[in-house]
């Protein structure tokens, strides 16, 4: 069952697995690394003060280029068909 719903996942995404492992654990790191940084801003307000708004902007920036992609490729895709019939 979690196998399909992965593979799923990666056809809905037109990702292979190491792709996907890539983009995922990338983000996942810098995540990790921006809530380091926000708890100690947390204690020390002068110190990075912009990085969760500049995480959260650049996460935002990539996911949405790349359902921009995703839909553009969708498109094509479809257009495609309609000219093999």
């Amino acid at each position: 069952m979690i196998i399909k719903k992965s593979v799923e996942h990666l056809d809905q995404n037109n990702m292979g697995y190491w792709e996907h492992l890539r983009f995922a654990f990338s983000h996942g790191i810098r995540c990790i690394k921006a809530g380091v940084l926000l708890i100690l801003h947390s204690i020390i307000p002068a110190l990075f003060p912009k990085t969760g708004s500049i995480l959260v902007n650049q996460l935002n920036k990539d996911f949405t280029e790349h359902n921009e992609w995703l839909e553009l490729k969708s498109k094509m895709e479809k257009f495609n068909n309609m000219n093999h019939e």
